[in-house]
């Protein structure tokens, strides 16, 4: 006796299509609701560049045993390290407390100051130890 034939089983292609545009239209209202990356995430990066760019700053000095100075460049768009210049995002800018430089000496000592980096809805300071050249990063208030 001749068993009956049994349907196919799995998806048409047809149907895997309808499935795929489906999904995709998912993902496309999914990422475009996501929130946009914020000015926070550009003045902490900002503020962690500073302060690694005057951490830098002193170990050249030490490394060299000559000074190495910290500029901020003109407008607050970005700073210099002897010479060398960072520029800011477009959201972010730097300006200097107290003197208009921080110098780095081979001792390993700094002239101090800080260094406030600022958006349009909150603002870091970045210390300068003038005895260790210590670099600290504060809320500015």
């Amino acid at each position: 006796m001749i068993s009956p034939s049994k349907p196919d089983s799995g998806f048409t292609l047809l149907e895997m299509l309808v499935v795929l545009a489906i999904l995709g239209a998912v993902l496309a209202v999914t990422v475009g609701a996501m929130p946009r990356r914020g000015g926070t995430l550009d003045l902490t990066n900002a503020a962690d560049g500073v302060a690694g760019t005057l951490r830098l700053g002193r170990a050249r000095a030490i490394a060299s045993g000559r000074p190495v100075v910290f500029t901020p460049s003109q407008g607050g768009r970005g700073y210099a390290l002897d010479g060398q210049q960072h520029v800011l995002p477009p959201a972010v800018t730097l300006a200097m407390t107290g003197p208009a430089a921080i110098s780095f000496n081979p001792d390993g000592g700094a002239s101090g100051g800080a260094v406030r980096v600022a958006s349009a809805v909150r603002a870091m300071l970045v210390r300068v130890d003038w005895l260790t050249g210590r670099v600290l990063i504060t809320e500015a208030r």
